[in-house]
């Protein structure tokens, strides 16, 4: 088992800030801390990685261009 600390998971990119955090554990079934101390906290690194696989992933792009208009088209198009 490897603990890890906060600055850990935000430096591999698994978590942005505390309040995401707190939201992941809340929410999404993000794994809970060990207390080391009152003031330390860590979490089971295997845990992490297991959750992690455990999301869904997202499709990936295909580089298609979305059709969004333009603010001033619609003004052009009355000749304003």
């Amino acid at each position: 088992m490897q603990l890890v600390r906060f600055k850990r998971l935000q430096d591999d990119g698994i978590i942005n800030d505390r309040m995401s955090l707190a939201r992941k554990i809340e929410k999404e079934n993000f794994p809970k801390p060990i207390v080391l101390s009152p003031n330390t906290l860590a979490w089971d690194y295997d845990e992490v990685l297991s959750w992690l696989a455990s999301r869904p992933r997202r499709a990936p792009k295909t580089g298609k261009k979305s059709r969004q208009v333009p603010v001033n088209a619609s003004l052009e198009a009355e000749g304003a």
